[in-house]
């Protein structure tokens, strides 16, 4: 969809500043977190927090979350090509989300282990911009064309045009011929994921706007939950498959449901606590 993003530049600027003005999903990225790192720290002057340590925790936990999203991956692939064909071949082989947001998590969990700043403040601040990060990176995604839908006669179905990940795999797999110019229509799953990321920051910045309501991590909670509750369902519209498989579920909803699973054991042992 990017190459329709650079035609429409081009009716108004030179070829080369369309080229570099037209986003790209690495672009959005970093536009998200950039974005990320000015509302915390806006928040942070606000609420009395310390400002230098906001920073340095949400610039550690990007660098985490982009690296863990794209080595891991590789790791796999390098692990799975040595044990079925005896060699290692490296090379890039896509970034994993979930595994991005386990990396941040986790550097984002030991940074605020000593209190500065508190976690569940940092978390619930954050929860409404990692709500508009997913549109940002979703909608990169769709200029990209790569987690696309299933082939669907949907009213909100859409083309992916020549030389696209869908139109490779239609092509490959027999579905249109070779000159045509335009997929089969799919779900435009990146779209859907999008929206859900818009819905997840004005929830999230409506309930946070008492700062009462922040601190106690219980709005990053919910919206991890109910994410991996709409990435379940979004996951089975998904029609590419270079996603990874256990147990005929797609590694998205492996994760989904582990995070479910990770929720619902701490939510049990927290009360076994309390009542004791």
């Amino acid at each position: 969809m990017r190459s329709h993003v650079v035609a429409w530049l081009e009716q108004f600027l030179p070829s080369t500043a369309a080229q570099l003005l037209a986003p790209t999903w690495f672009t959005m990225t970093g536009l998200a977190g950039l974005l990320t790192l000015w509302v915390l720290l806006r928040h942070a002057r606000r609420d009395g927090v310390d400002s230098a340590a906001v920073a340095t925790v949400a610039l550690v936990a990007y660098v985490a979350a982009v690296s863990a999203g794209v080595l891991v991956p590789l790791a796999i692939e390098l692990g799975q090509g040595f044990v079925r064909h005896g060699t290692v071949r490296i090379r890039y082989a896509g970034m994993t989300s979930f595994w991005g947001y386990l990396g941040g998590a986790l550097a984002v969990w030991v940074m605020c282990r000593r209190g500065t700043p508190p976690l569940g403040w940092l978390v619930d601040r954050a929860t409404a911009m990692l709500g508009v990060s997913l549109a940002m990176i979703r909608t990169g995604c769709f200029l990209a064309g790569c987690d696309y839908g299933q082939v669907t006669s949907s009213s909100f179905a859409l083309r992916f045009p020549r030389g696209s990940p869908a139109w490779r795999d239609h092509v490959r797999e027999g579905l249109v011929p070779a000159h045509r110019d335009l997929s089969l229509p799919v779900h435009p799953t990146q779209l859907y994921e999008a929206a859900f990321g818009l819905l997840v920051a004005i929830a999230a910045w409506a309930y946070t706007r008492r700062r009462e309501r922040v601190g106690r991590g219980r709005v990053f909670l919910a919206a991890a939950v109910a994410y991996a509750v709409a990435r379940l369902g979004i996951e089975s519209l998904r029609g590419d498959d270079a996603r990874g498989y256990l147990a005929g579920m797609s590694s998205g909803q492996v994760f989904a449901l582990a995070l479910l699973g990770a929720v619902a054991l701490g939510a049990a042992v927290r009360g076994r606590i309390v009542t004791r």
